[in-house]
């Protein structure tokens, strides 16, 4: 007999591949995750000529920040832990969350910006150490990364 757990799993990757079939994969972007049966659906909002100060996505190089920096304040006033899924980014809101993709790896892991940085100019964004990790960059140090903001503090208010 198969287990709920598995069960579970199995109807995610269906419900998955539906969505994509039903959708469209060209105009949204999916993040599937079996081990802990999570689907994120992310659809990017129609953007006009007046709107373009605003975007919502972004690529770059990423690196990480960890050890040095544990149980320190970050700018947003939380305390860094390195092992949870936050980010440093120079103006996203704090609070904003952004899908980050690995488009080597295909690799995505969902980030929150809670701190300033990258401080390096060829570099879009600071991973916390948990991040680089399940994104599969933490033995490269840096990556190039393709970004889509999911959602920003502000639309929370």
């Amino acid at each position: 007999m198969i287990s709920y757990s598995i069960r579970k799993k199995f109807f995610l990757a269906y419900l998955f591949l539906f969505l994509t079939f039903l959708l469209g994969v060209n105009q949204r972007i999916f993040a599937f995750n079996v081990a802990e049966s999570q689907i994120v659906l992310a659809i990017p909002s129609q953007t006009t000529d007046r709107d373009n100060t605003k975007k919502k996505s972004f690529s770059g190089n990423v690196s990480w920040y960890g050890i040095p920096f544990h149980g320190r304040k970050t700018a947003s006033g939380e305390i860094f832990d390195m092992n949870k899924l936050t980010a440093a980014h120079l103006t996203l809101p704090f609070g904003t969350r952004v899908l980050v993709e690995d488009p080597k790896t295909g690799n995505t892991v969902i980030v929150k910006v809670n701190d300033r940085g990258p401080y390096v100019k060829t570099r879009v964004m600071d991973l916390a150490k948990e991040g680089a990790r399940e994104l599969g960059t933490l033995n490269r140090g840096v990556a190039y990364v393709d970004c889509l903001i999911i959602s920003n503090y502000a639309e929370h208010k």
